[in-house]
């Protein structure tokens, strides 16, 4: 009787174990499937957009649980039909272009585009009329005329004069 009672604990326990897997597989079954979505073309259009909770990450790079359904979101408009584009401008209207990386080139945001440019053209055109100003204020040499005959030095300037004196006074 021992035998026969082993071998039906050992049946049970290969029951209860099969009935588990079993039960675990159901849930996965029930899921809707997965629409067929290129996480490559999720990715460039994730890159980008901002995060809406990190400052200055995109949303590719960022790991939290937002950005994990905005891509979600972002998997379900490409595979609804829409193109990247249209997926950016799905963001926009709803967030503002805030949600975007790179402000857009036209309207408010082509000041952002245009305005370190011309920074950058009057900060090298301020340096260029510096260098000139300074270039232009160096002391002239001085002339110093000697008179051949005599080997005198004609003392009009008063900078030589007090040179020749203190000489002198050597």
């Amino acid at each position: 009787m021992e035998k026969s009672n082993l071998q039906f604990t050992i049946y049970n326990l290969l029951f209860t174990i099969f009935l588990a897997f079993t039960l675990f597989a159901v849930p996965a079954l029930a899921q809707d499937p997965q629409p067929d979505v290129d996480l490559d073309a999720v990715n460039v259009v994730a890159r980008q957009m901002n995060c809406p909770t990190c400052q200055s990450l995109n949303l590719a790079d960022c790991r939290t649980q937002t950005c994990n359904q905005w891509k979600e979101q972002i998997g379900d408009l490409l595979a609804s039909g829409m193109s990247e584009e249209d997926v950016l401008d799905w963001y926009v209207t709803r967030y503002g272009t805030e949600v975007l990386q790179e402000p857009p080139k036209r309207g408010v945001g082509l000041y952002v585009w245009i305005l370190p440019i011309i920074g950058f053209l009057v900060g090298a055109g301020w340096l260029a009329y510096i260098l000139k100003k300074w270039s232009g204020n160096q002391p002239e040499a001085a002339v110093v005329e000697i008179d051949a005959s005599t080997g005198a030095i004609d003392e009009s300037d008063d900078y030589l004069r007090q040179v020749e004196q203190d000489l002198q006074d050597l």
